[in-house]
């Protein structure tokens, strides 16, 4: 019986033991893991919550979410910024900077120029050049230079053209700088024509698209970055010819980039770069400019495509300006002997109004009208004359120009009148200058005698009192008046 009731008592002591330990410990536990997995909800709260801010803030700064780290989309007409992000930070063009060798070598060469490569421009081009092999003193057209250039971005070619324009890479580096600070690119230093990176070349995306912007106004130019193959024939050294692939797929119809609306531009890249594109893109009558800059791989491709969809779908056509509500007048002028003879006013008109394609972001208020005519205007005018234009601003660029034209016309005098008139003219003020010098020696004349008849008169009055004090003796007084009176008597 004792040892019964020990064992009974035993095994309830371990049951309870057990449950008790049991328990606790399963409390435990299953607190701790409340609190681990609240502490990681939390954690996982704030984490969402600040990534979610940085996306949000991200999607403001950039709602395109672009993964360039500078880019700008412009109107390729008037230049109007249709997207920023960072346009004005300081980037390394790569070899986007050859657009603005193109464009000088277009200005100031002829296709059909022979262009020589030295022995500089083929060896000093820096390691890891891009290039198309060309030899020293191997000759090519410019034309084939300029496909080499835009197509391959041949480095050497570049170096060759600089030579050729400009008898050095620095004076030619100078014409560059020139060139770009023309154009409005503040914030641009260029050392070199092709873009090899240098920590003193540099640009901004908004530059360079001021840049392109220019270019394109040159069918020459145009014609080179939308060309996708070229071949330069056998040389004076080279007997094979050289296939030269556009290296913007953008304008590729076979690559998974292809952009129908794309036109042409000029891909870069270096490592301190990064991947850039400058890219000219066309849909109806609207033209813009992307540029990207310090982006990722293909990603410069998808971010280009993507300002360009979203630039063409942020246009609308606005009315600028209604000639009706325009009149002006201006003196007309005849030309003859270095004198303006007036003719008469004029009365003008606007050709047209005005109604644009524009971003949907510009405020009409804000375009500015500027008066662009001459006063006085020389004649002769005929009704419809073209006498200047108004041109309209906006921030500082102008976007549109229309004519004014005249509502009147003015003849100008036959040139044999005017001579007769002008001896006339002669005579008369040479009479008239006679006459005036002749009543002026009257007049003197009058006056002189009239000084010296006051002096005689003067004179002669002095002398007659002079006379009639020495004629005039004074009376002896009378020593006696008895005797006066006697005599009287």
């Amino acid at each position: 019986m004792n040892f019964y009731k020990f064992f009974k008592s035993f095994i309830c002591f371990i049951l309870l033991y057990t449950i008790f330990f049991t328990n606790t410990s399963t409390f435990y536990i299953f607190a701790n893991e409340i609190d681990e997995t609240t502490t990681n909800q939390k954690e996982n709260i704030i984490e969402d919550t600040n990534i979610n801010d940085i996306e949000n803030k991200q999607q403001l700064d950039d709602p395109l979410g672009l993964t360039a780290e500078s880019a700008v989309l412009i109107d390729a007409k008037t230049g109007i910024v249709i997207y920023d992000k960072d346009k004005d930070a300081k980037s390394y063009p790569a070899s986007t900077t050859k657009i603005l060798t193109a464009l000088l070598a277009i200005e100031n060469t002829k296709p059909t120029d022979i262009l020589t490569h030295s022995h500089n421009s083929v060896f000093n081009i820096g390691p890891g050049s891009s290039h198309i092999g060309m030899r020293e003193n191997e000759q090519i057209t410019m034309e084939q230079a300029l496909n080499g250039v835009l197509l391959a971005s041949a480095n050497e070619v570049c170096m060759a053209i600089a030579e050729h324009i400009s008898g050095s890479e620095e004076k030619f580096v100078e014409l560059m700088n020139n060139k770009a600070k023309e154009l409005g690119a503040k914030n641009t230093n260029f050392v070199n024509p092709h873009g090899f990176h240098h920590q003193n070349h540099y640009t901004t995306s908004y530059d360079i698209a001021l840049i392109m912007k220019e270019a394109i106004k040159n069918e020459e130019f145009v014609k080179y970055i939308s060309t996708t193959t070229y071949k330069i024939p056998v040389t004076n050294i080279v007997n094979e010819e050289r296939v030269l692939n556009n290296t913007n797929k953008l304008i590729l119809k076979r690559s998974p980039y292809y952009y129908e609306y794309c036109v042409g531009g000029k891909t870069g890249f270096t490592n301190e770069a990064g991947n850039t594109l400058v890219t000219y893109a066309k849909k109806d009558n609207i033209e813009l400019i992307a540029v990207v800059m310090k982006d990722q791989g293909f990603k410069v491709y998808e971010d280009t495509k993507a300002l360009f969809e979203y630039g063409f779908s942020n246009y609308q056509e606005k009315e600028i300006f209604n000639k009706e509500g325009y009149k002006d007048k201006v003196p007309v002028v005849q030309k003859y002997k270095d004198k303006e003879i007036p003719l008469g006013d004029i009365y003008l008109v606007a050709e047209e109004s005005l109604n644009l394609n524009l971003p949907k972001s510009v405020e009409i208020e804000k375009i500015q009208m500027k008066n662009n005519i001459p006063n006085p205007v020389v004649g002769p005018i005929s009704i419809g004359d073209k006498i200047g234009t108004l041109d309209f601003l906006y921030e500082g660029n102008k976007i549109a120009s229309i004519n004014v034209i005249s509502k009147d016309k003015v003849d100008i005098i036959d040139e044999t009148k005017l001579d007769r008139k002008e001896k006339i003219k002669s005579i008369l003020f040479l009479l008239l200058k006679v006459l005036k010098y002749l009543f002026i020696g009257i007049v003197v004349f009058f006056v002189f005698v009239f000084i010296i008849r006051r002096i005689v008169k003067s004179k002669r009055r002095a002398k007659m009192k002079n006379r009639y004090r020495n004629n005039i003796k004074p009376l002896k007084p009378a020593k006696n008046n008895k005797n006066i009176r006697r005599r009287r008597k």
